[in-house]
């Protein structure tokens, strides 16, 4: 049996609610402004950018430990969070890295307050997705991701994906990971059948628990190591599948309602290739090129297409008529409409949210990657990532490492883009929340004020 006595993590996690207080509750004065010019030589060493350290003891003092404050009508609100965590696995709490170890100061109390580092504890294994949840379980700012990394194959049970559905649907919040592909893993050397048959079944089961999020409409995190054209392969193949269903299924409504005869329309918001996919989909500690970041916000912009056995024809003419429209129309506000996706213009419903996210870690992203070639190749990945899906993440093994990895983590961010360091943690702190799905539910007004304060890119 998978179900369990301790409470349920997800449905216990927090709300994002009020937790961005204004800049003076927190800080005590304005700080600099965020439109500091990107550097472009390339050149960046890592002297240059804040270490973990120092990082987390500037958000510090901008997000005291505390919880709680009172605000001026006396009612108790919520310290502002300025880290989140969007992948880690603080739940197997094996040994601490040096980068995030403070010897001057005793840590006990500090690095293990919860309440200003929200956090994603993923599990690699089937073995440990009870430790997972049971973590996530201790604390409101912890949240639980269950799945198989692509690293723990060799001792895949049969029933895994059944098993794995049956605990995600007892956890409604939970999300799908650590999943994905990777060329580099131990088990497709040691894979007793081969190289060919360890890949083709570390694709399918990436694939298998791909489909399971989509079904049960959960956000992914997604590992990705030199096997972008495995992946990119893969997701085309889901696209064209899921417009040769649609097409189907598209055809025998319009047959059956009779509007084939009548020459009425349908309701294109029910043909979007986008829910073919998991909501979101993030690509946690990316190593992938700027040009694969691209290649992946193409592709999602390739799922909005709308459907229609006259599609060529229709769209020639509505660019004809858009034409009409702009010359006509002397509005800024209808000019940028008219150049919308004609399916989005014609369906609200189909407003669209980002599916593609980009996480960086310091214990990866710097850490591990040290050539220079590697590390300018970093920067211009996140530079060519809108500013709306970059994730801060720790990607440590330590629960007492999440907070420094996690500044350290936003420093190299901060570095990228050429931003204040405090604006980069606000910045991936609207975008962790935003990811994991705490924005549901009401609340998109606070997530819409702060992305117009930072000016967000999309």
């Amino acid at each position: 049996s998978f179900s369990s006595s301790f409470s349920c993590p997800c449905c216990s996690f927090l709300s994002y609610n009020d937790l961005f207080l204004p800049v003076t509750a927190t800080t005590g004065g304005e700080r600099e402004e965020i439109d500091a010019p990107i550097k472009k030589n390339g050149e960046e060493e890592e002297e240059d950018m804040m270490s973990p350290l120092d990082a987390l003891d500037q958000i510090r003092i901008a997000s005291p430990p505390t919880e709680e404050e009172e605000d001026n009508k006396g009612e108790k609100r919520r310290k502002r969070v300025l880290l989140v965590d969007t992948h880690g696995h603080p739940h197997l709490n094996r040994e601490r890295q040096s980068h995030y170890i403070n010897p001057d100061k005793d840590e006990n109390d500090d690095n293990n307050n919860n309440s200003n580092t929200i956090r994603l504890s993923c599990a690699v294994s089937e073995s440990d997705w009870t430790q997972t949840l049971q973590y996530a379980s201790t604390s409101k700012s912890i949240l639980p991701a269950l799945g198989i990394h692509p690293w723990y194959l060799s001792s895949l049970s049969p029933t895994y994906l059944h098993d794995l559905e049956i605990l995600l649907q007892q956890h409604p919040n939970a999300i799908v990971g650590e999943i994905g592909l990777c060329k580099v893993a131990k088990f497709i050397r040691t894979y007793e059948e081969g190289k060919t048959a360890a890949l083709e079944l570390q694709r399918r089961v990436f694939r298998e628990q791909l489909e399971l999020a989509v079904r049960l409409k959960r956000v992914v995190s997604v590992h990705c190591v030199q096997q972008h054209g495995v992946l990119m392969s893969l997701l085309k193949e889901m696209r064209e599948e899921a417009k040769i269903r649609i097409a189907k299924e598209r055809k025998l409504e319009q047959k059956g309602d009779g509007r084939e005869e009548e020459g009425g329309g349908d309701d294109n918001s029910k043909w979007c290739l986008a829910d073919a996919f998991p909501p979101k989909i993030g690509m946690h500690s990316f190593t992938g090129t700027a040009h694969h970041v691209k290649e992946l916000l193409a592709f999602e912009e390739s799922l909005y297409d709308t459907f229609s056995d006259r599609r060529g024809k229709k769209k020639a003419k509505k660019k004809k008529k858009k034409k009409k429209q702009k010359e006509d129309d002397d509005g800024n506000q209808h000019d940028d409409a008219v150049e919308k996706d004609e399916n989005t213009i014609q369906n609200p419903a189909l407003k669209r949210k980002p599916i593609f996210y980009f996480g960086f870690s310091h214990s990866i992203n710097v850490v591990m990657c040290s050539s220079s070639k590697s590390r300018k190749q970093g920067i211009e990945a996140i530079r060519a990532v809108p500013t709306n899906r970059l994730l801060a993440e720790s990607d440590v093994h330590s629960h007492e490492d999440v907070p420094a990895a996690t500044a350290g983590s936003v420093s190299y961010i901060a570095k990228a883009i050429g931003w204040d360091l405090m604006d980069t943690a606000e910045l991936t702190a609207l975008n962790g929340f935003e990811f994991l799905g705490v924005g549901d539910g009401g609340n998109d007004d606070v997530l819409q004020q702060q992305q117009q304060k930072l000016g967000m890119s999309s």
